[in-house]
């Protein structure tokens, strides 16, 4: 083996693997979420159908072929490469790319009626490049056809958004670049997603076949418990008669509070759900976040209760978005509030890098830094150029296009910062989004009707972001740093992913739409988020915000008063119990189910601490570690046997 490999990683064979993994999860990706519609494999951190290839990988290198000869055995930084490449590509293939960019930039030609008048007010205002706009090519597309991809109509489109894309990741990885070393370094973020993938790859000590991970029994109690309740519910799609363990579905045991009459009915439906994946990762945690999580979910309820007997839940906006307490503009308060005060605690650090990226300085330290500073400094700033030239080309003004984009960037900020400390494997931007800011802003009649559908239009970047590549790219370089791997490694495996996931993926989901029909396959993809444009400019001419709303920006800073509140108290008291990273997820749609399990994974840590303090934590912590395998390989086991038995809506953890 070449002992380079040992440091960076970077070699033919990793590359080969990798691209040849980018193919398969393009093609898979498709199959798996549009076609059966099983386990969606690429929504989670890290993404499911990755995590099992990339288990398939390690077992044909490094356990199969190891005995055949140990030079086929593949060194934990060629791993870490691989991985990279995987969870690169599993995005761009899912609704990070593909699966949101193809349906929606078409959509409103497809969904467009005399009804909604769009032939008036929004389709002629899309410009050619942006979308073709042949309905007898359009049409297909959700309908299905025997013709074959129309590329011709495609290619100037797909160029043209690809272009906008790639300066979105290049200035994502550019943010990242400028965070690692505080994050990773200073403030030592516990990054609990990658732990099992940590002791996955360590190398096998001595004549072993296998590493002490494998071969730690209490590891294989937790992959059996993690296993087992999620593999005996999916049984029942095969053999009815088997019941269900409602607990360990998702969402599990729902119990509606309507009965329970005002305001205790504010709380909503409670969900009980017990997922090992959860438990497992809630184990991990520290323990004011894991307290933080379940917590502020419920004095979130609470706050519903609250404001229903004092008659304040009838209250709406100009704006529009949910009613009180108003769960969408908190949350987007609070993901702006985190992204703030995390620039704020590394502004120093922040500051010293600018200076050197701006003015061409190199220290020998950049050696090991994924981009040297002055790439990252100034790639940022051409890439976020060109996007705000971009918008300002498809008719968005450039004191439109900042904020926009700038409150996106936000939100992804934030988003990386609550995998990377909250732990939960899934993550959501706030229901009230980007453009639903710019509309409280701005006043309908201040801008153009070509403004606004150029701003529609750009709801391929600021609608569902929760598989965007910000907190993967973060994670990957938290391995590299874990494994010695070179972080110039990890940039170029990103790079080599995504130029070859996004032809793949583009290949793979036009092939499915105009094979089998998109609205037929995949109603979300096809219908949810095909008609997000035309939704937002049809909501733009019912109900016109005729000034700003101001009363949906103090909401926004209500939210975001309340996290520098708490984030304040945890910096200057000791004594303080809660973490911001809590309140801002508080809100999120996935802690509504998954609060049980937070809560078990934190009494859990609490008990084992108490009574056996920290020996018992680290001699326990592999049960915990085998539960969010056991979980993942769970969903993947009946992936695998959907894809061959062709059964649809199986799923099995989201």
């Amino acid at each position: 083996m070449n002992p380079l490999a040992n440091r960076f990683g970077l070699t033919w064979r990793a590359i080969v693997i990798g691209i040849a993994a980018c193919v398969f999860l393009g093609e898979w990706s498709q199959y798996a979420e549009l076609i059966i519609h099983g386990t969606q494999i690429s929504l989670t951190y890290p993404p499911i159908g990755g995590f099992l290839v990339f288990v398939a990988i390690y077992l044909i290198f490094n356990v199969i072929l190891r005995i055949v000869h140990r030079d086929f055995t593949l060194a934990r930084a060629e791993l870490v490469v691989i991985f990279t490449m995987i969870v690169m590509a599993s995005g761009i293939s899912s609704i990070d790319l593909a699966q949101k960019l193809i349906p929606m930039i078409v959509g409103p030609y497809y969904y467009a009626s005399p009804e909604n008048q769009y032939t008036l007010f929004f389709l002629p205002h899309i410009h050619d490049w942006m979308a073709p706009s042949d309905p007898r090519l359009v049409t297909p597309l959700f309908e299905g056809w025997a013709l074959g991809v129309p590329w011709r109509a495609w290619l100037l489109p797909l160029g043209a958004w690809t272009a906008f894309v790639i300066a979105t990741y290049v200035f994502m990885y550019s943010i990242v670049a400028l965070f690692r070393k505080q994050w990773i370094d200073r403030e030592r973020l516990l990054f609990p997603l990658v732990a099992v993938p940590l002791e996955m790859i360590e190398p096998a000590p001595g004549g072993r076949l296998i590493n002490d991970f494998f071969r730690n029994p209490l590891v294989w109690l937790g992959i059996f418990l993690g296993f087992a309740p999620h593999f005996y519910n999916g049984l029942n799609a095969y053999y009815p008669s088997l019941r269900k363990i409602d607990l360990f579905e998702i969402g599990g045991r729902a119990i509606p509070t309507g009965p329970w009459g005002r305001p205790w009915n504010a709380i909503g439906t409670l969900r009980f759900q017990v997922a090992p994946l959860i438990i497992g990762l809630s184990f991990l945690l520290t323990k004011e976040v894991s307290l933080s999580l379940w917590v502020f979910y419920w004095l979130g309820r609470f706050e519903a209760v609250i404001g229903t007997a004092l008659g304040l839940d009838g209250m709406t906006t100009a704006a529009g978005g949910d009613p009180f307490p108003f769960p969408g503009h908190q949350t987007a308060g609070a993901y702006l509030a985190l992204a703030v005060v995390s620039t704020w605690i590394a502004r120093r650090p922040l500051r010293e890098l600018l200076i050197r990226g701006l003015t061409f300085k190199r220290l020998p330290e950049e050696a090991d830094e994924p981009l040297t500073y002055r790439a990252a400094v100034w790639s940022g700033i051409f890439s976020f150029i060109f996007m705000i030239a971009w918008a300002n080309y498809s008719g968005m003004p450039i004191l439109i296009a900042v904020p926009l984009l700038l409150i996106g960037f936000g939100y992804l900020l934030a988003m990386t910062r609550l995998i990377s400390e909250g732990g939960m494997p899934w993550s959501h931007e706030p229901t009230w989004r980007s453009h639903d800011v710019i509309r409280a802003l701005v006043p309908y009649r201040s801008l153009t009707v070509a403004n606004w559908s150029s701003i529609a239009m750009m709801l391929t970047f600021t609608h569902d972001m929760r598989v965007a590549p910000m907190p993967r790219l973060m994670q990957s370089l938290k391995l590299s740093e874990e494994t010695e791997t070179g972080d110039g490694a990890i940039t170029w495996s990103i790079l080599i992913a995504t130029l070859v996931a996004i032809p793949v993926s583009y290949y793979a989901m036009l092939r499915a739409g105009y094979t089998h029909g998109g609205v037929a396959i995949n109603t979300y993809r096809f219908v949810t988020l095909a008609r997000q444009p035309g939704i937002f400019m049809e909501r733009l001419q019912a109900s016109p915000v005729r000034s700003t709303d101001f009363m949906s920006l103090a909401l926004l800073g209500y939210g975001a008063a309340k996290l520098l509140v708490i984030s304040f108290m945890r910096i200057n008291y000791l004594w303080w119990p809660l973490h911001p990273v809590g309140f801002a997820m508080s809100y999120i749609v996935y802690l509504v189910r998954e609060w049980l399990s937070v809560l078990i994974g934190w009494a859990c840590q609490v008990l084992l601490t108490r009574y056996g303090g920290h020996e018992a934590f680290r001699k326990y912590r592999p049960v915990f570690l085998g539960l969010i395998f056991g979980a993942m390989f769970a969903a993947a086991v009946w992936l695998i046997i959907d894809g061959f038995t062709g059964l649809r809506s199986h799923k099995i953890l989201y």
